[in-house]
């Protein structure tokens, strides 16, 4: 994707069509929202903790109409000697996502906790998404 669409994307205000639901643990939820007054602009939204070998693996991941945008890994492997914590960013400035950067690099990345609710609403938070009244479904958790 190209950095300047990236960043309008990203940059975006948005909302989320309905209640997220937590994935329990070995699942992924999945949650689809809108550009707050780009209703066309459509995103969706992993929240994946299938963890095969690890498990308290989980992983966000945002996608738009135009593909992948960002990956964070909370938890998991090690990518080119970067732990976890770390993010990929699908634009050319970041070849694509191919190159791991820590999680701490991102300035404006609100907080990072192992509570999976809390870890939710940072990626969301982070990528201009409304959680103000945010009703959240944990039954699953």
């Amino acid at each position: 994707m190209e950095d300047k669409e990236y960043t309008y994307l990203h940059e975006l205000p948005k909302e989320l069509d309905d209640i997220i639901h937590i994935a329990a643990p070995k699942t992924q939820s999945k949650m689809q929202g809108h550009g707050k007054f780009e209703s066309k602009e459509r995103f969706t939204v992993f929240q994946n903790r299938k963890g095969h070998h690890r498990k308290n693996n989980l992983t966000y991941l945002l996608k738009c109409n135009n593909g992948i945008m960002i990956r964070i890994d909370i938890n998991g492997k090690v990518h080119e000697h970067v732990p976890t914590p770390h993010v990929h960013i699908f634009d050319k400035s970041h070849n694509e996502g191919s190159k791991a950067i820590p999680l701490s690099d991102l300035k404006n990345y609100p907080y990072l906790k192992n509570d999976i609710e809390k870890s939710l609403k940072a990626f969301l938070t982070y990528n201009n998404f409304e959680i103000k009244g945010l009703q959240v479904s944990r039954n699953l958790v």
